[in-house]
């Protein structure tokens, strides 16, 4: 079972709320939009099976991600009583200093180094943002030590890249937002920094540019 953690308040968290409907799947524990709160998070850490797997899309900062009250969700302080979980957050920002918290008491952080943009939820672009993120979901746990990970990072590229090509024929290159709708694409593996268990150092994927490997 996978905590999935969907805040929804303006645009872009509106946007992710949007593609998170098309993503669900039953053994999912939904806290989408006004559930996607602090109290609700931390209540359901507390009875639901162990699988310790979090997949949140919010709002986010360098020491905190960030419920639908604009309130701290997850912050490093947070680490030290979720240790053993796998978190993949789509938020700004996390990728840095709470990354690195939860990584220091034996959790595995999946986030970003820096500002990301928001999918188009748009017919026809929402399924093709849909499939990305299910991707996402459904492939990282498989990353538990430095070898998967890498081929996780591998599959994640080579999924943005077949996006790409399905925007491309859809029209997105002419659209009035294509450079967020590219941007969203390009940032999903470029800026991706994995965090493991016990490291000390975030992994990128190794063609990442160095802006995203020193943030």
């Amino acid at each position: 079972m996978t905590i999935f953690f969907v805040s929804s308040t303006d645009p872009a968290t509106q946007a992710n709320h949007a593609i998170a409907l098309e993503m669900l799947v039953q053994s999912d524990l939904a806290l989408f939009a006004a559930d996607a709160t602090r109290a609700r998070l931390h209540s359901e850490f507390q009875i639901v099976p162990p699988d310790n797997l979090i997949f949140a899309m919010s709002h986010g900062s360098p020491d905190a991600l960030w419920d639908a009250n604009g309130e701290v969700a997850l912050s490093a302080a947070d680490a030290v009583n979720l240790q053993g979980y796998k978190i993949f957050c789509w938020a700004c920002h996390t990728a840095k200093e709470l990354g690195q918290s939860f990584a220091a008491h034996d959790s595995t952080w999946w986030g970003y180094d820096c500002a990301i943009t928001a999918p188009d939820a748009r017919p026809p672009y929402s399924t093709v943002f849909r499939d990305l993120f299910l991707n996402l979901k459904q492939s990282f746990p498989v990353g538990v030590d430095t070898a998967s990970v890498i081929l996780v990072f591998t599959a994640i590229k080579n999924a943005c890249i077949d996006a790409e090509t399905r925007l491309e024929e859809l029209g997105a290159s002419d659209d009035h937002d294509a450079m967020s709708i590219y941007s969203c694409c390009n940032q999903m593996w470029q800026h991706l920094c994995v965090w493991m268990a016990g490291h000390t150092q975030p992994m990128n994927h190794p063609d990442a540019p160095r802006s995203s490997i020193f943030g």
